[in-house]
């Protein structure tokens, strides 16, 4: 018996395919764009652009003084937390533009995803030119997905200057695993609380705002308020997300 397809393809507005979930009867990303989406609502809310520019500059240092270090590779990775990976797409324009600012800069992105159908949606993906690099390498992931039973573990992709490891797990256990105070950014981007409240209560924030370094940004695109009180109580500084054609920008929190 056939395998029954939950994903209907939607394109949008900016010419970026998306999915929609027929379980949970919601889009992966808004008519105005997946890419734009994730360029906006995540990769710029989070000020990515601004840690590219701020690692580059720590390599710079680092080769005044060690005269030895041939590469960024001697620095530090940033770190992002990638919080239902999707497509990729977040993941994927933040290595974007991390690598337009430093392109020695090493990434590495850990995500967390239970649903390794939709990984494996990422082969039918038209995305912009400029894009098209990166995805070549979320395709590696895309390509591994089928040979991976759900319950796996762990599904990765590696090279010189990425690491990306997708937990494929429900969120709620994987964040468990994960360091405290050890990511740079995190894009946190579950389906809406109306369909899947259990990843916006109170603890799953708290678990996840634990994860990311102080002064970090914590990006999602909803207003609702059990986002707005749990990454309040879960001591972040909010701000206004972009608003991108909606009446309301999302939550954007800061840890503090």
């Amino acid at each position: 018996m056939a395998e029954e397809n939950i994903y209907l393809t939607e394109k949008t507005q900016d010419g970026s395919i998306s999915f929609k979930n027929l379980e949970f009867n919601e889009s992966y990303h808004s008519i105005i764009g997946a890419y734009t989406e994730a360029l906006h609502k995540h990769v710029l809310a989070c000020k990515i652009v601004e840690l590219a520019k701020s690692y580059d500059k720590k390599t710079i240092n680092l080769r005044n003084i060690d005269n030895n270090a041939e590469s960024s590779n001697s620095s530090e990775p940033i770190k992002i937390l990638d919080v239902c990976f999707g497509l990729g797409y977040n993941s994927g324009v933040a290595i974007e533009k991390i690598w337009e600012i430093n392109p020695e800069q090493r990434i590495e992105i850990i995500a967390l995803e239970s649903d390794i159908g939709i990984i494996q949606r990422i082969l039918e993906l038209e995305i912009p030119e400029n894009y098209q690099d990166v995805h070549k390498k979320l395709t590696s992931l895309s390509k591994l997905a089928p040979k991976m039973e759900q319950g796996s573990e762990i599904l990765k992709y590696e090279e010189e200057k990425l690491v990306i490891t997708v937990f494929l797990d429900d969120a709620r256990n994987s964040v468990k695993s994960l360091a405290n105070n050890y990511f740079d950014a995190v894009f946190f981007d579950p389906f809406s609380p109306k369909s899947c409240p259990v990843l916006w209560t109170e603890e799953f924030i708290q678990d996840v705002v634990n994860t990311a370094n102080t002064g970090a940004y914590i990006s999602t695109y909803s207003s609702a308020r059990i986002a707005k009180d749990g990454f309040a109580n879960a001591g972040c500084e909010l701000f206004e997300g972009p608003k991108l054609n909606r009446r309301n920008g999302g939550v954007l929190a800061k840890k503090i």
